[in-house]
């Protein structure tokens, strides 16, 4: 909700609230069914010991008489709410950690630059040996995990940074946090880097395939996201074609520290100060118990 403008779907949770759900009725239900639940909306994936001719054959005798058309889908708006930098922060009294999000509306998913931004979250916060891991969690001892990651989307994608702290360095976490942001955007990653990513990505690859329901999710994921037929054939080459340069390059471009949003669920009244201290952005409180509160500036 404080990620993309209030219009978008985006801003809504995928399984509603309380509010929401209370709403719901059968016949909205069967009307949503009815329209968009037509052939050439769909596509069928099946994965297993069976024939081309024998899927086809299940296929046309389960659906062979199916018909109708369903309209074509609108892609949801996916304007970023917020355009400059912002602290949100939930109030948990007596919260022993702090639950942070970092991250911005990024790009979607069928884009050129995917691959080096793959390799390039792998370095940042993909891998247990990434840099906000490292920082994190090997150097400050701030917490058990810290990882980034895009949630992809055919429409923008959200780019998050996610962690949990001890409310005592709720500040510093998050200090520590923007500092691998500006730091991966300013010099080349380490040949190192580069190859542990590469290799990590290229060799876990196969292990994701290992069962016919996960080929068939992969499948099912091309046509979600209109994938070229090739992709998987592609994959790793093109994995192992990313640059320093173009991790570098994608940084620069596609993480903005400008317009980060950043959502903390903790004590207020012990760690409202030092955030305000960082300067990272406007620092805002909001009520957990209150279902759509204000936000100052929309």
């Amino acid at each position: 909700r404080l990620l993309y403008v209030p219009a978008s779907r985006f801003a809504r949770l995928a399984g509603g609230n309380e509010t929401s759900i209370a709403r719901v009725t059968r016949e909205p239900i069967v009307e949503y069914h009815e329209a968009y639940y037509r052939p050439n909306a769909t596509a069928l994936m099946i994965s297993g010991d069976i024939t081309v001719d024998e899927a086809v054959r299940h296929a046309s005798r389960g659906l062979g008489d199916w018909s109708g058309t369903a309209p074509e889908v609108t892609e949801p708006v996916d304007a970023q709410r917020f355009p400059d930098a912002r602290v949100h922060l939930v109030h948990k009294a007596e919260a022993p950690q702090s639950e942070l999000r970092v991250g911005h509306v990024a790009v979607p998913r069928l884009h050129e630059d995917y691959f080096p931004l793959l390799v390039m979250n792998a370095i940042l916060g993909g891998l247990f040996s990434s840099r906000l891991n490292l920082n994190l969690r090997e150097v400050h001892a701030y917490t058990y995990g810290a990882h980034s990651a895009f949630d992809w989307r055919r429409a923008a994608s959200p780019f998050e940074i996610s962690t949990a702290v001890e409310t005592a360095v709720t500040a510093d976490a998050l200090r520590e946090i923007l500092t691998e942001l500006t730091r991966i955007r300013e010099a080349p990653v380490t040949a190192d880097e580069l190859s542990l990513a590469i290799s990590y990505l290229i060799g876990v690859f196969p292990i994701r395939f290992e069962t016919t329901a996960e080929v068939a999710g992969g499948l099912a994921n091309v046509e979600i996201f209109r994938l070229p037929t090739n992709y998987f054939d592609t994959y790793r080459d093109r994995v192992r074609a990313v640059t320093a340069d173009d991790v570098l390059r994608v940084a620069r471009t596609h993480l903005d520290p400008a317009r980060l949003q950043v959502v903390i669920v903790g004590d207020a009244t012990a760690i409202e100060q030092p955030l305000t201290a960082l300067g990272v952005g406007p620092v805002t409180v909001y009520d957990p118990f209150d279902a759509d509160p204000p936000v100052p500036g929309d």
